[in-house]
């Protein structure tokens, strides 16, 4: 089963030299096609993601049309609907790119198989003893460490040319300088605070507050802050998951205040990091007791937030473990 792909995006035009991801028209090819002559497709990593260059990349080719000696096109079964007839010099990107998704459409529900499957490593892939015509290009999704990477498919023609870059109307029978546009997403993880609170100050109020900050720097330092709460009625163990954080962001999370009557126990600190994993969930712990007055009591966290038409709206968070 093929992975699910991103759809949009910029449709490559071959090189990045302006070498076009279509065949010319049949008047400025100087040379007949060779149609019986073996291509290559060279593949390199674009964009500046160089962690990409460590992650392999399964890049999937599926020929949807034979291409004749005088540069045009017959689609293949199932991809009549293409319309591949009537491309030209005059074709825009926005065209080329919706010809793709609808060529990525027809492979799904086909469940067409391959000409060709490489695997970049170091960044770059080459697809040898390919026949001439029109192939779609699609690069399964990959991930690292900490991002999801997509990239969106796109129609090439081998061989191909650099008459619209150089003026040289010579076809390209192993073609290079191809760039996969990778579209980036930051992967997700969790921080969970645990509180343990080692005994219980009955007089006044019968609920303890205990009110945290969480302090996000994620890997490319944008920066976030948020407020969480706990209440506790008792001596015991309270938890709460702070969700939906960015993998590889340094994470401070701060005891902001430690509830009427009680203070850290020794040997807590009011301020722990962490670093947060890829869909997994990282614990920092805090452990609290009675300081000995008879003061009690609890609170709650108020949060601000802009609603639909602008205006501020107030809440309160009474216990983000509930």
């Amino acid at each position: 089963m093929r992975k699910s792909l991103k759809a949009g995006g910029t449709l490559l035009l071959g090189f990045t030299v302006a070498l076009s991801a279509f065949v010319l028209p049949r008047a400025y090819a100087a040379e007949s096609v060779e149609t019986d002559r073996e291509c290559s497709l060279s593949f390199a990593i674009g964009g500046t993601y160089e962690e990409l260059n460590e992650t392999p990349v399964t890049v999937n080719l599926y020929k949807v049309a034979d291409m004749t000696s005088t540069g045009e096109y017959t689609a293949l079964a199932g991809f009549e609907d293409l319309d591949l007839g009537q491309i030209g010099s005059d074709t825009t990107a926005e065209e080329w790119e919706q010809k793709a998704q609808s060529a990525s459409d027809m492979v799904e529900t086909a469940q067409t198989q391959p000409a060709a499957v490489i695997t970049t490593a170091g960044g770059e892939g080459t697809a040898s003893g390919l026949d001439t015509g029109m192939y779609l290009v699609e690069a399964e999704a990959a991930q690292s460490a900490y991002y999801d990477y997509t990239f969106s498919p796109y129609l090439i023609s081998l061989p191909n040319n650099y008459y619209y870059g150089t003026g040289n109307d010579e076809w390209v029978y192993d073609v290079t300088g191809n760039e996969l546009k990778p579209e980036q997403e930051a992967r997700m993880g969790s921080v969970e605070i645990d509180k343990d609170l080692l005994s219980f100050n009955g007089s006044g109020s019968a609920q303890a507050t205990f009110v945290f900050q969480i302090d996000i720097t994620t890997l490319k330092g944008e920066t976030e802050t948020r407020q969480a709460a706990m209440n506790f009625t008792g001596a015991g163990s309270e938890s709460l998951v702070i969700d939906e954080i960015p993998a590889g962001a340094s994470v401070t999370v701060t005891e902001v205040y430690s509830g009427a009557g009680y203070e850290l126990a020794e040997g807590s600190s009011a301020e722990q990091s962490a670093q947060v994993i890829a869909d997994d969930i990282v614990s920092v712990t805090f452990q609290n007791e009675q300081d000995g007055t008879p003061n009690g009591g609890y609170g709650v966290v108020n949060h601000y937030s802009i609603d639909e038409n602008g205006q501020w709206q107030w809440s309160q968070m009474a216990d983000s473990a509930q």
